[in-house]
Formats: structure tokens, C-alpha cells, sequence
């Protein structure tokens, strides 16, 4: 379950705390979407792919976006990883499409790959 850091933690400052949280937020909402320590390594944790209409996406891979929404039905159409299906993946906090849920057989079963420029580090 995602749990967004306190404030002032005891023993430390609210400064040290935050410079120090892992915490990634949709860039147009700022809603909490997944951390960085959920990164994964599907061939690599960041990828550049582009999707049959051209458009370029740089996709990071995530265990988990309790933040993210998936919808749709998954498919394997045009799919960027061998063995997975797809669906999207839709900021919770404003409906934003932020990238994909992929789930396949191999492992790991089931990971985001989430579009890097959509994602910010602050609040």
C-alpha cells in the first residue's frame, strides 16, 4: 500500500526526509503513484518504444503502481515485451494515461511500464 512520507519524521528534519523519499507522483496531478524502490529490470529498467501510429515513448519499469488504474482488456497486439499482454495504466488521482500494466507468464507475472516524462519527483 502506497503511504505518502510524514512531514517531519522524529530524529530527522522535513528537508532530510524528503530529499530522501522515493516517492514518484503524476505529473499532472501530483497524485502518489509508485516509488523508486518498485523499480525493475524487465531487459533493462528504462526503454524507448514507439507505438504503431510513431509516437516515441521512454518507459520505466515498476513492480507496482498502486497509483495507476489499469483499463481495457489486455492484448498482446503490438506488444514491446515478448510473453506479456498489455493494458493501460491510468493515474487513480486525475484519469491521466501514465503507460501500461503488462502481465505474462514469465517472470515477473506482472509490472508497469510507466512513461518517464509523466512522472515527477515532487508533490
Amino acid at each position: 500500500m502506497l503511504q505518502k512520507a510524514p512531514e517531519h519524521a522524529p530524529g530527522g528534519d522535513a528537508e532530510t526526509d524528503q530529499a530522501t523519499d522515493d516517492a514518484l507522483y503524476c505529473g499532472a496531478c501530483r497524485h502518489l503513484v509508485t516509488r523508486g524502490r518498485w523499480r525493475l529490470s524487465v531487459n533493462g529498467h528504462e526503454h524507448t518504444f514507439f507505438n504503431p501510429a510513431g509516437r516515441v515513448f521512454t518507459v520505466l519499469c515498476f513492480s507496482d503502481a498502486p497509483g495507476a488504474a489499469d483499463q481495457g482488456e489486455p492484448t498482446d497486439e503490438f506488444t514491446w515485451f515478448k510473453g506479456y499482454d498489455w493494458n493501460f495504466a491510468l493515474c487513480r488521482g486525475c484519469g491521466d494515461h501514465l503507460g501500461w500494466r503488462f502481465t505474462g507468464t514469465a517472470t515477473p507475472p506482472l509490472f508497469f511500464g510507466l512513461i518517464k516524462p509523466k512522472l515527477a519527483t515532487a508533490p
